[in-house]
């Protein structure tokens, strides 16, 4: 259910349009020569097991580093890593990065809207906006999972599906804030 979810997010903002773009920032501008390091390609180096292991409360026995895509001409970088804890529980960070800024508003709204219609099949739990998570954020309660679109071409989805739920959402937002920028 989890890869349902996370592979909807990333093939709605696949097909989501905009002008190629050659990568290089802007003259002076030192945020977009920082955001040049973020490699979507490698999910496990934006979020430090640790971190996941220490939010969870168990040890992360292990990474898993799958569905990797690098970035080629207007093709999104993206990779998913599985965090593989103690007791045989696991969470998943996906991470995408769009050489062509295509998290427009209607991008985030599409997405939004498509996982919500998805989860209806399965849930009657609604879907919760969360603010202050960079362009746009929402939860997805029942499988813990948080969405977020970090700015114009950075997006990651964390589902930490055996959290607890009263916690879950605070967990998920405090790791969100882990991943390195």
């Amino acid at each position: 259910m989890k890869h349902v979810v996370a592979a909807l997010g990333a093939l709605m903002l696949a097909g989501c349009g905009g002008g190629a773009k050659d990568g290089a920032p802007a003259d002076g501008d030192a945020t977009a020569v920082a955001a040049n390091d973020w490699d979507a390609s490698d999910a496990c180096a934006l979020l430090d097991k640790a971190a996941v292991g220490a939010a969870l409360g168990q040890t992360v026995i292990e990474t898993n580093l799958a569905f990797v895509n690098k970035a080629e001409g207007s093709n999104a970088a993206t990779s998913e890593c599985t965090y593989r804890l103690a007791n045989g529980d696991a969470a998943t960070l996906m991470a995408r990065r769009s050489p062509i800024g295509d998290n427009s508003d209607a991008a985030i709204k599409q997405t939004r809207e498509g996982t919500a219609k998805t989860m209806a099949a399965f849930s009657d739990k609604a879907i919760e906006d969360v603010a202050g998570l960079g362009k746009a954020a929402f939860f997805v309660p029942g499988i813990n999972q948080l969405n977020v679109f970090l700015d114009g071409d950075k997006f990651v989805i964390l589902t930490i599906s055996s959290a607890p739920a009263a916690n879950a959402k605070d967990m998920a937002v405090a790791l969100v804030g882990k991943i390195k920028r």
